[in-house]
């Protein structure tokens, strides 16, 4: 499939057509797009507190009724070509990578020119939050008294037979 979720796609087919929308999920040939064949569900309150409302939310369509939107506003098609040893979704018409680039920090600091320090690194690591661990103390004990362990047990006798 050459459609992923977060693409910006176009309806070419149905009700819908000709509507805009950022891609929310995809499934097998079915996709649900940002504002595209809302459905309404009625949901009934289940309290006296709730109240009985109108759900809407997107539905689903099939992939085939939508196609890509590439960067230069035309939708099109998309053929894959490799590239530096990786295979990238190109657009038909222009020829513009579709796929969304995931640059590391050095590589990224490489193509501005500027170098990462081992400064840049201790900020970058201080910034994350470090794992903080809470200590419980056991105050169980205080708080619940036990009952005091009796030294004489003490049995009672019943008599059998009546008289």
């Amino acid at each position: 499939m050459g459609i992923r979720r977060g693409d910006q796609v176009v309806v070419i087919s149905g009700k819908d057509k000709g509507k805009k929308g950022k891609v929310l999920s995809v499934d097998e040939n079915r996709i649900t797009v940002e504002g595209v064949n809302i459905v309404v569900r009625n949901k009934k309150a289940r309290s006296a507190k709730e109240k009985s409302m109108q759900e809407k939310k997107p539905g689903t369509i099939d992939i085939s009724n939508v196609m890509i939107l590439c960067k230069c506003g035309k939708p099109t098609r998309i053929a894959h070509k490799e590239n530096n040893g990786k295979k990238n979704r190109v657009c038909v018409k222009c020829g513009e990578v579709l796929d969304r680039k995931f640059v590391k920090v050095k590589e990224k600091a490489k193509d501005i020119g500027e170098e990462v320090t081992e400064k840049d690194k201790e900020k970058a690591a201080a910034e994350k939050k470090p794992l903080v661990r809470r200590e419980v103390k056991h105050t169980a004990e205080s708080k619940i008294k036990k009952p005091q362990a009796t030294t004489k047990a003490t049995t009672t006798h019943r008599q059998i037979g009546g008289s």
